[in-house]
């Protein structure tokens, strides 16, 4: 997840005040559940609560940009943090208009773990 979510190409993004929510089960472990939501034209809300739990920021740096890029995102410094922590990965992000929902794959490097996640909007 340090390449964390702003899970969107710069074609589009979620609408502003949106809530899209998921969650990742983990054998043996337990569910982690995540919830984004886009505040500002440049800056979103990522909401993790189960197994970790916490409360961050994420910043679009192209938010404006037409272009076929990945979006460039920064996280605040708790996000950060947690990422490190667990060395999470966060990989093809992407907002999917048609059906809206948010799909990424997460990697968590330290129990050799890969999954695919898709946040759905809770409209």
């Amino acid at each position: 997840m340090y390449n964390i979510l702003l899970y969107v190409l710069a074609y589009s993004l979620p609408a502003l005040h949106n809530v899209y929510s998921g969650y990742l089960v983990i054998p043996l472990i337990g569910k982690q559940n995540i919830e984004f939501e886009r505040l500002k034209e440049n800056t979103s809300r990522v909401r993790l609560y189960g197994l970790i739990n916490c409360d961050g920021l994420v910043y679009n740096t192209n938010a404006n940009t037409k272009d076929e890029t990945p979006m460039n995102y920064e996280l605040d410094p708790y996000l950060k943090n947690i990422m490190t922590k667990y060395r999470c990965t966060i990989d093809a992000p992407y907002y999917d208009v048609n059906n809206d929902t948010i799909l990424f794959v997460l990697r968590i490097n330290m129990l050799g773990i890969t999954k695919s996640i898709k946040l759905h909007n809770t409209k």
